[in-house]
């Protein structure tokens, strides 16, 4: 998947938690402390997704399946 993961970034692991709404999650996470990385962005056939840094700088996503 070239061009998903920036130059320099190391490997590691990204924990995903699924959501039943994206932009709350995101807007209740930067309203606790936490940071949007990048997106929301959707995904065709997969649903809306983020990455989020928690107030320490920890990295998760979020997904909200899309719904069929």
């Amino acid at each position: 998947m070239a061009g998903v993961v920036p130059d320099g970034v190391p490997p590691h692991w990204l924990a995903y938690f699924a959501v039943a709404d994206a932009d709350t999650t995101i807007a209740d996470a930067e309203r606790l402390g936490g940071q949007r990385m990048n997106g929301p962005m959707q995904l065709e056939g997969v649903g809306t997704m983020a990455v989020i840094t928690d107030p320490q700088g920890a990295a998760f996503a979020i997904l909200q399946p899309e719904q069929r």
